[in-house]
């Protein structure tokens, strides 16, 4: 696509905002640049696959946003040590070192990353990194008269904030009569019961960093707000998280920036449904999970992927066997495919008859996928479209015409396209076969043998190249206009 055209397409790009509870066209900042801020993991464990649902839709926004030609700074924090409750949790069941702990698993959230194909983002903020521009937040709140000093920390007080609950659509007032949850699930000497923490005054035996409040740590909440504004700036584009972030975590964010500065802190809050283990929410703190690493060795990576962006991220979904092994065919099909298309590429000389009847058919094709994620990034439109695509395209790989090495050119770049948004990394390190032409080259004369055998009616012998070959990991399918072959297994050696 041209410049033009990139921006002709992102001005239709419509994004649902948790805020106003409906789609806005998506007016960035700065023209041409998209900053974005998402929720990382608390590394007190191995990412599970509720995690990667979120993670995987944050990687198809930027990459879309980059295919539309915005400049995307996306920042992602990394809550680690004793920052978080959860992790002086695990490191009492553990027995290990709370550094030991967060280390180890921070590396495992970094590979299980790779696993999925997600791009790494432009920063890890990790929180304990920056703890003096928390400090430096949480006084900047104090001098402001919206936070205060109480025996056993500093908390927030949220009836200086008025537009407090807006994102929750909670009621002040309700919530200060007492509410449940996760709200008053700590016990502090606060002045009202909904005012949360900002600073913890360390217990005996915690971790702590020294502050002009004495030594403690920092709250859950503060550390996202100061580390979005050093790195975006104090309003930012694009925030989010799963659902459960969205209160208490995202509407004391929200709270702790715009009172600091005055100035609107997001301007679209994006939140991913829940990915359900049987009938409850998967989640760490119920034990009711199934990390990365284990659902990867049930299925491969692609089939993972494919199947957590199957449904839009604002609708929920249930890990389940058979949706599974369904996307585990469609990922099977699609590499048969470009397997196809790529060996008649490789080993074919033949010129275009039709490539600019091939090209228009392609673009009718990308403006269906691209309507399908400018519609608040729906990927389970996007995955619906692509497969109508691959159905064609095997459709005329069996009849008279087929295709010629310029047309299945065309279509090996539409892939290219949609694979990397959809597949990220793992389209061309899993999805994509990697085929040496010399191999090509031994196939064909292999099959050009077997094809001579076969009009010679010396059957055993052609079937026993068919065995030969099969057992070498290619797939052979005799149509009505001649053999063809491809392969899923084959990657090119790296020298």
């Amino acid at each position: 696509m041209t410049p033009r055209e990139k921006r002709r397409i992102s001005a239709k790009l419509r994004i649902y905002n948790s805020l106003t509870r409906s789609k806005e066209p998506f007016v960035p900042l700065e023209s041409r640049k998209a900053r974005m801020y998402t929720c990382g993991l608390t590394v007190n464990y191995l990412m599970h696959v509720g995690h990667a649902r979120t993670y995987l839709v944050w990687d198809v926004v930027e990459r879309f946003l980059e295919y539309l030609g915005y400049e995307v700074r996306h920042v992602s924090n990394i809550t680690d040590i004793s920052v978080d409750d959860n992790i002086l949790k695990r490191v009492r069941e553990s027995g290990e070192a709370f550094q030991q702990l967060t280390t180890r698993h921070t590396r495992d959230y970094y590979r299980d990353r790779q696993l999925l194909g997600i791009r790494d983002s432009y920063t890890y903020a990790v929180a304990t990194q920056h703890i003096q521009e928390m400090i430096e937040l949480v006084q900047q709140l104090i001098d402001r008269g919206v936070a205060y000093e109480a025996e056993d920390g500093v908390y927030f007080r949220i009836s200086a904030f008025p537009r407090y609950g807006r994102l929750a659509g909670i009621d002040l007032s309700t919530l200060q009569a007492g509410a449940g949850g996760r709200v008053d699930k700590d016990e502090y000497d606060k002045q009202h019961v909904g005012d949360f923490v900002l600073w913890k005054k360390a217990k005996p035996g915690e971790p702590f960093w020294q502050s002009p409040w004495g030594p403690g740590r920092p709250g859950w909440h503060i550390e996202c707000s100061a580390m979005s504004m050093k790195y975006l700036g104090e309003t930012i584009d694009i925030s989010g998280g799963g659902e459960d972030n969205l209160f208490p975590h995202h509407e004391n964010s929200i709270a702790q920036a715009e009172a600091a500065t005055g100035k609107p802190y997001v301007r679209y809050w994006m939140h991913v449904r829940h990915l359900k283990l049987g009938t409850e929410k998967m989640s760490k703190s119920t034990g009711n999970f199934l990390t990365i690493r284990d659902a990867i060795d049930q299925f491969d990576a692609p089939t993972l992927r494919l199947f957590l962006l199957s449904t839009h991220y604002r609708k929920p979904i249930t890990f389940a066997t058979d949706s599974l092994q369904r996307a585990q065919l469609q990922v099977i099909r699609l590499r048969q495919l470009l397997s196809r298309l790529t060996a008649i590429i490789a080993h074919s000389t033949n010129v275009a008859e039709n490539q600019s009847k091939e090209d228009m058919l392609m673009e009718k094709a990308r403006s269906q996928f691209e309507q399908g994620l400018l519609d608040d990034f729906n990927t389970g439109r996007m995955v619906s479209q692509l497969f109508q695509v691959v159905n064609h395209l095997q459709r005329r790989l069996e009849a008279q015409d087929g295709l010629d090495p310029a047309q299945a050119q065309v279509w090996l770049k539409f892939f290219e396209d949609v694979g990397t948004i959809l597949f990220g990394d793992l389209y061309v390190s899993e999805v994509l076969p990697q085929i040496d032409p010399v191999v090509v080259s031994l196939v064909e004369l292999l099959l050009s043998t077997r094809e001579r055998l076969r009009e010679e009616k010396r059957y055993e012998e052609a079937d026993k190249i068919r065995r030969e070959l099969e057992r070498a990991g290619f797939e052979i399918t005799d149509t009505k206009t001649g053999t063809s072959w491809w392969t899923k297994s084959l990657k090119r050696e790296e020298k």
